[in-house]
């Protein structure tokens, strides 16, 4: 876990760390007092950041979900480009904070083969859940591999595009910059839920949230009780990896 930052203060009813501008402990809930200065987007540059940021991805995201000039992958690539490059820059401006989160702590291999397997069981339920639920509601069968069948490799480029990216940068920008953002005047267990809820938000399927939202904030707890984005990034890529097997299976590619 990380240790709560010199900024932070203490709780004297529960000796918790709390924000200076709290006004209330959030573990046992004792009043903090009335002195304390709202935070908003005017006078708070972390949270600037993080609205900057989150609205960047948000936009992007409609974007690609509401226009149909991106249902070809070789101007997909181009947004994936951004979002990365988009996400990296802030890495580069948070990297002091980052950096320890880069390094694979508290590494042991019992609990990676854990997270992997946990990761393979509940996508593959996922999918089916997902599957499902998509021809029962809108007589859909929803597949990938028709956005990627026009190039050489289909396979290793969803691979790449629907496992690997997602699980480096998606993680590094939930995870670690938008999570470090919140985490300088926010409570770390309510930003493990923001963190959640924007994530599950921004992939705009109302229908995927119920297990979207579960997973960012399981990845977010991973962080916290690790010290690490490595077992997120794992878990992320192996959940999605299974989800792409799962569709090329059932189109009859595998």
């Amino acid at each position: 876990m990380i240790s709560p930052k010199a900024s932070d203060t203490c709780c004297k009813a529960c000796n918790s760390s709390v924000k200076p501008h709290h006004r209330f402990c959030y573990n046992c809930g004792a009043y903090l007092g009335t002195d304390n200065t709202p935070v908003t987007i005017f006078n708070n540059r972390d949270l600037r950041s993080a609205f900057i940021f989150f609205i960047v991805y948000l936009f992007v995201c409609l974007l690609v979900q509401f226009t149909s000039w991106f249902n070809i992958y070789s101007r997909l690539f181009w947004v994936e480009i951004f979002l990365a490059g988009f996400t990296l820059f802030h890495v580069y401006k948070n990297y002091d904070a980052i950096k320890p989160l880069l390094r694979f702590n508290n590494f042991n291999i019992i609990r990676l083969t854990g997270c992997i397997s946990f990761a393979a069981a509940a996508s593959f339920v996922v999918n089916i859940i997902v599957t499902k639920m998509n021809y029962s509601f809108f007589r859909t069968d929803i597949t990938y591999y028709h956005l990627y069948s026009a190039y050489s490799m289909p396979a290793l480029i969803m691979i790449y595009s629907i496992a690997l990216n997602p699980a480096i940068i998606e993680e590094l920008a939930f995870r670690g910059v938008l999570y470090n953002y919140l985490s300088t005047f926010l409570n770390e267990r309510l930003v493990i839920i923001v963190t959640g809820f924007v994530f599950g938000m921004m992939h705009l399927s109302f229908i995927s949230l119920f297990w979207l939202v579960p997973f960012g904030i399981l990845t977010g707890v991973m962080r916290r009780r690790f010290g690490t984005l490595w077992y997120g990034v794992v878990f992320h890529f192996v959940f999605n990896l299974i989800a792409v097997l799962f569709d090329l299976y059932r189109h009859g590619h595998l």
